[in-house]
């Protein structure tokens, strides 16, 4: 039987959590790092963790594979980027802050039973997208701005980055989306980081 924690540096969070698993023991800790050591006493623990808090104690290369932690993470707002880089590590589960207490239920327990549990809305943003880089016809203009795209930029932080206008990014990011046969730039955004276009970011002025 997994036991339950949640982890964050936020005692809010914390309780917040907590609250939405009131028929639950839940424990608390503040870093991963006090819930491996817990996990060795008990064996499993599926851990609840904040996405923040996940990302700044760990670091880029930090791998959460362990069988007896199985990593859920609470995230403040969807990121097709971190989503996709924290499956590549091993969480075992991912829904939005937003998330109601049955569906966490739900998550705890297809997390139990060996599952990877993700957010119904994410079947909208993979469907349908080429995963071959070479397959695609990108200009290397718009191999730049599809590394902006892969780090979570906007159209004007795309434009300050590669040092063209806005109007222009607009036309480089349709030209993209119409290439790889997708409806909306965060389902481009994820086909760059499954590519690894967000590993080697550069600006080419």
């Amino acid at each position: 039987m997994f036991k339950v924690g949640v982890c964050s540096s936020s005692i809010f969070f914390r309780q917040a959590i907590a609250g939405l698993l009131a028929g639950r023991d839940v424990m608390e800790f503040e870093t991963i790092h006090d819930a491996r050591h817990a996990a060795a006493a008990y064996r499993c623990v599926q851990l609840i963790v904040h996405e923040t808090d996940l990302l700044s104690e760990t670091g880029d290369e930090s791998k959460f594979n362990d069988d007896n932690v199985r990593i859920i993470v609470i995230s403040p707002r969807f990121s097709q980027a971190n989503l996709v880089k924290l499956i590549d590590r091993g969480i075992r589960g991912y829904q939005p802050e937003t998330v109601s207490s049955s569906v966490l239920e739900a998550t705890l327990q297809l997390v139990a039973l060996g599952e990877i549990a993700l957010p119904s809305v994410l079947a909208e943003h993979l469907a349908g997208i080429p995963r071959d880089i070479a397959l695609v016809p990108l200009s290397a203009k718009e191999l730049v701005v599809m590394r902006c795209l892969a780090r979570g930029f906007g159209n004007k932080e795309i434009s300050r980055s590669v040092g063209i206008a806005e109007a222009t990014t607009k036309v480089h990011v349709k030209a993209i989306m119409r290439k790889l046969g997708v409806s909306n730039r965060t389902q481009a955004a994820v086909w760059a980081v499954r590519n690894g276009l967000d590993q080697s970011f550069y600006t080419n002025r």
